[in-house]
């Protein structure tokens, strides 16, 4: 059975944001103040399009993120159901192909801590196929269930779920002033801005411990386990352009992936 209570309105701040985000930050809201209490049922995508006068893509778009916040579930003939206070969520990152890892930076808020110049030691250069001593762009970041470039404080967005070292091709020249003005997702900004195609993505996943410094910006313990996930993104001729690698607390974050034969 669905609750049909209407959430409470979004505030100006969410005007610019598309009408899905707003949406699910209703929500979000909701969920938070327990209009939408643990265990119940959010309305059907057919009750979401009378009620906000919107498509199926959109309704279908505005659960898919609270979906991957960890808030709610769907299980068909049961419906969408409650599951997480924002306080307490993990970040759920579904991936069966490219756009799916690509929609992840979309879907999630990077905010930069640093950005500067790295130069590339002889490991380092090893691990990128590239010569010692080049000399790449560098940025430290932690990233936030929520939509990119937004510094709006939702409850979803009380902790971060990820820290990320962030690694850029000298080519992509200019990219550290680029970084601190975007408002997009990196590999996006890296499309536009200079013309490139991200034509493949390598992705490792690895078992980590937390050590101290992680800890601390994530506000986790020492020693805590994590989830190492390092992404190459790759142009025409297998060209490495970015790097990132993003360790995550194993209790904020779960990656599942769906194959088919």
């Amino acid at each position: 059975m669905s609750l049909h209570t209407t959430p409470s309105p979004a505030p100006a701040a969410d005007e610019d944001a598309p009408r899905y985000m707003q949406i699910s930050r209703e929500f979000i809201r909701g969920i938070a103040d327990d209009t939408y209490p643990l265990g119940s049922h959010l309305p059907t995508e057919a009750e979401l399009c009378e009620q906000f006068g919107i498509s199926r893509f959109t309704a279908r778009e505005s659960i898919r993120v609270l979906v991957s916040a960890g808030l709610v579930t769907r299980r068909p003939r049961i419906g969408t159901v409650v599951i997480a206070k924002p306080d307490t969520a993990r970040y759920a990152q579904d991936a069966t192909a490219l756009p799916d890892l690509l929609q992840y930076a979309r879907d999630t808020d990077m905010r930069f801590v640093y950005i500067g110049k790295v130069t590339l030691g002889k490991a380092q250069a090893k691990e990128f196929g590239v010569s010692p001593g080049e000399e790449w762009t560098y940025a430290l970041g932690m990233r936030y269930a929520g939509e990119p470039g937004r510094a709006d404080e939702s409850p979803v967005q009380s902790r971060p779920f990820c820290i990320t070292r962030l690694f850029l091709n000298p080519q992509l020249e200019g990219i550290g002033a680029l970084l601190r003005e975007r408002k997009s997702a990196v590999y996006a900004l890296i499309e536009r801005e200079y013309g490139l195609t991200i034509d493949r993505v390598e992705q490792e996943l690895s078992g980590a411990v937390l050590d101290a410094d992680d800890a601390a910006n994530l506000g986790s313990t020492p020693g805590a386990p994590a989830l190492r996930i390092v992404r190459r993104y790759y142009g025409k001729q297998d060209q490495l352009l970015e790097v990132a690698d993003n360790v995550h607390p194993s209790d904020r974050f779960t990656y599942r992936m769906n194959l088919r034969r």
